[in-house]
């Protein structure tokens, strides 16, 4: 069988994003079972030379292509072009086509690119739900003509998609009542993961027991706000305690509508003999970040809304103790007690409460690394994955047939 994926950038040791994560293990996952897998792409490191990813790109258009692509399009113009962008990918993944057939499209439903493209191609398409924008959106994001645009023109295309598939089942429910949805199938399949030979596993033994780490950005989503104020609370009984904060600063709206950014809302939140007890380190590359997980003594997640994600899913396949909200898709990965702790969303004292339960029992927090990292090698294996996806390629293919 050969599938097109795609991804919105290429390859995962250059870009942090869980859609290329999401790639990256599947096509392992897939050529590992013999069959043939490419990438497409809109923007492409310049260091890969990997055979079979292929870099979309558009091209500027005359005012007649522009006008037909409006009437012809099943959705309404909108006002920005990164919506029309399905018609250069559909013209890339048909060029490889016509060379060495493709038997399958799998991609995300962002922007609702995938029933242009599967009206485009012809080809069969299993859509995937990575992030539908009516839940991952927060902060001033939502409330835009942007963001107003995008849940619509989502909801339109998953209207017209036979196949859903979700790697949430929370995220599924949500999205079948949000549009209501009644597709001829819509599938819980859960993300493939892996783990490098020299990516390092977490022990007691090895790590500081001080130290706490957050990777992901500083917004609202990600629940910044939550994870400083609790360790706030944590840092005036443990004055010894040390946060690493690994992410892009994306700021967080105020209540006077200024965006605030990492140094200025950390100054504002900590007093001055404390600020040395934050160490924020900026964008930090996926091996270095592997690296601070072993060294901190818990990895927390603190979102307000998660897939689940594989911020997560790393920490948990490491090793690592972990903390996460409860938001999402998360409880469907950690059982409280048993594979880490689940924190109430967006509640700092419960949040606080959580972290001192692995502080004051490494022993125990140890036990329950152990616990998921079996648990995320066994669930979320690239080769299980594959399998199934393949079976409901299958199918999907079989039924366009027919």
């Amino acid at each position: 069988m050969h599938i097109a994926l795609w991804s919105p950038a290429w390859p995962l040791a250059k870009f942090q994003n869980g859609i290329i994560t999401y790639v990256h293990w599947m096509k392992q996952g897939l050529e590992q079972q013999g069959h043939r897998v490419s990438v497409f792409t809109r923007q492409l490191d310049d260091s890969s030379h990997e055979p079979n990813v292929y870099v979309v790109r558009e091209a500027p258009r005359r005012l007649r292509d522009r006008i037909l692509a409006r009437v012809f399009s099943p959705f309404s113009p909108g006002k920005n072009d990164v919506f029309r962008f399905s018609k250069a990918i559909a013209d890339e993944i048909l060029r490889v086509h016509r060379r060495d057939p493709i038997d399958i499209i799998d991609m995300e439903e962002s922007f609702g690119w995938f029933a242009d493209i599967a009206r485009l191609t012809a080809l069969p398409l299993v859509v995937r739900l990575h992030g539908p924008a009516f839940l991952s959106l927060v902060d001033d994001e939502i409330d835009t003509d942007f963001g107003r645009e995008k849940i619509e023109r989502e909801g339109q295309a998953l209207r017209l998609a036979p196949v859903i598939v979700s790697p949430c089942q929370l995220t599924l429910t949500q999205t079948m009542q949000r549009y209501g949805l009644n597709p001829k199938e819509a599938r819980h399949i859960v993300n493939p993961l892996a783990i490098d030979g020299d990516t390092p596993l977490w022990g007691l033994d090895r790590c500081d027991r001080d130290t706490i780490l957050f990777v992901g950005r500083f917004d609202l989503r990600k629940g910044a706000d939550v994870l400083l104020k609790a360790f706030r609370e944590l840092l005036h009984e443990r004055p010894q305690l040390k946060l690493i904060f690994a992410g892009p600063d994306s700021g967080i709206l105020g209540a006077d509508g200024r965006r605030m950014h990492f140094a200025e809302y950390s100054a504002a939140l900590f007093p001055a003999p404390l600020h040395s007890r934050v160490d924020y380190r900026g964008p930090v590359g996926n091996r270095q970040v592997a690296d601070l997980r072993v060294q901190a003594m818990v990895t927390v997640v603190a979102s307000r809304w998660e897939n689940p994600g594989y911020t997560l899913l790393e920490a948990m396949l490491q090793g690592c103790p972990v903390v996460s909200t409860d938001a999402g898709g998360c409880p469907e990965s950690v059982v409280n007690g048993v594979t880490g702790w689940l924190a109430k969303s967006e509640d700092v004292g419960h949040y606080a409460a959580q972290l001192r339960r692995v502080l004051d029992d490494p022993e125990g927090a140890a036990a329950l690394g152990v616990a998921a990292r079996h648990y995320v090698a066994e669930q979320h294996s690239a080769a299980t994955v594959a399998a199934k996806s393949v079976d409901l390629y299958a199918r999907v293919i079989s039924a366009l047939a027919r």
